[in-house]
């Protein structure tokens, strides 16, 4: 048992590190739309591709993949995107117009889409169900820290060596963690991970439990694409309204962009925890009303609390990631879980490829300020979607309260009855 123990918390690390180094690159270009635009004479459509062409490149490698991603070994898959990944980020560091910047930047989120379902996969058949939106939350923590890592370097190296040494110096780490991988053990063959967890399924109304599986997953895809369009869109050009609106310095609004994702790795671990406490849709909802909070602080509030707003964005948004895969999880069959966990981000990727052009147009149209009740309106929509979704195990902190206030109420409606009775 010490040694099984030992054996899938090392599985864990290897995967929450792996995950932070895929998620190294993630965030820097769109952090560094204001200076691409300078340094490449980009206009606000040209920038735009910047973010939905690699979009829309994952977006169109993503089904395939996913029909043939349970037939591989995962730890081949994940070795690929790092590959990829580190590569990549050595050419844009090399990149001397738009085009030889576009195709380098259009296979790093490629990695990305090539990485999370084996390593989601492996992750989330670590440990048993009840656990499985920690465990994910400790994975999510670290992407998070990837995607916090990058804007962070160029906040603070960007303005004395420039953007592209920031690329540079994080290939090296990229490359060599695929090592790492030579330790993971061999996974299961699919016709092996049949456990008890899967026997009781089918002995359940295989019926009830399709329909209730494929309703959940729709409705859960559903809520993710609409929020993309929303988040996507604010996430490409908040720099540029940092910048521009807020007058904040390129370096600190870079600083700033990467200090939010890091404030998301104690979101991811906390989100985690909540999610199995109150169950992860209930927990869904409440930080993408955290989140519609911050985006209106953000666009309206004074410029003394922008930090502050700002980086309690970062926490909502990173502790959204255990509670999500879990939900993936608990709505897929576990023999087709990587099929999963693809589709799971190929529809937020398929609607965010197209939300950036949509906030260009926007923006052309009406100002930059446009897109926070544009990403506040579809954050809504997303709320009652997960709200529609089959309830989990978890008992929201609002159904809590009504059984203690049902008790209370009940127990003094006894008393006076008893009370009535012995007088």
């Amino acid at each position: 048992m010490p040694i099984l123990i030992r054996r899938t918390s090392w599985s864990l690390f290897v995967c929450s590190l792996t995950h932070t180094f895929i998620h190294v690159f993630t965030m820097m270009h769109t952090a560094l739309i204001p200076v691409f635009i300078k340094e490449f004479n980009l206009t606000i459509f040209e920038a735009g591709l910047l973010v939905s062409i690699p979009l829309a490149l994952s977006v169109a490698i993503s089904l395939p993949y996913g029909l043939i991603i349970d037939k591989i070994d995962p730890r081949r898959l994940i070795l690929l995107s790092l590959l990829m990944s580190g590569f990549s980020g050595l050419a844009v560091s090399q990149a001397g117009s738009f085009l030889t910047l576009l195709l380098p930047l259009s296979f790093i989120p490629l990695s990305s889409t090539i990485y999370h379902p084996p390593a989601l996969t492996i992750v989330s058949e670590l440990f048993s169900e009840d656990r499985r939106s920690r465990i994910l939350g400790i994975h999510a923590a670290g992407g998070t820290m990837g995607v916090a890592i990058g804007p962070i370097t160029l906040g603070l190296i960007m303005e004395r060596f420039g953007w592209r040494f920031s690329y540079l110096i994080w290939c090296v780490p990229v490359l060599i963690s695929t090592l790492l991988l030579l330790s993971l053990p061999k996974p299961a063959a699919p016709k092996e991970r049949v456990t008890e967890e899967d026997r009781d399924a089918a002995e359940e109304n295989k019926d009830s439990s399709s329909k209730i599986i494929k309703r959940g997953f729709l409705l859960l895809l559903l809520a993710m694409g609409v929020n993309s369009i929303g988040q996507q869109a604010l996430s490409a050009y908040m720099t540029t309204y940092l910048v521009s609106v807020r007058t904040l310095s390129e370096s600190a609004a870079s600083l700033l962009y990467g200090l939010s994702p890091f404030v998301g790795i104690i979101g991811s671990l906390i989100g985690g925890y909540l999610g199995d406490r109150f169950g992860s849709k209930h927990w869904m909802s409440a930080a993408y009303t955290g989140r519609i909070f911050v985006y209106t602080g953000i666009w309206l509030g004074p410029l003394w609390t922008l930090v502050a707003v700002y980086l309690t964005g970062g926490f909502f948004g990173g502790s959204t990631m255990g509670p999500l895969t879990s939900l993936v999880a608990k709505f897929s069959p576990k023999r087709r879980r990587g099929l999963a966990y693809t589709i799971f981000m190929l529809f937020p990727s398929l609607m965010g490829s197209v939300s950036p052009l949509i906030a260009a147009r926007l923006i052309e149209l009406y100002d930059i300020t446009g897109l926070f009740p544009f990403a506040i309106i579809l954050t809504l929509i997303s709320i009652l979607l997960f709200q529609s979704l089959p309830d989990d195990k978890g008992k929201n902190l609002i159904s809590l309260i009504y059984d203690v206030i049902l008790f209370q109420t009940s127990k003094r409606a006894y008393c006076r009855c008893e009370s009535n009775i012995l007088t």
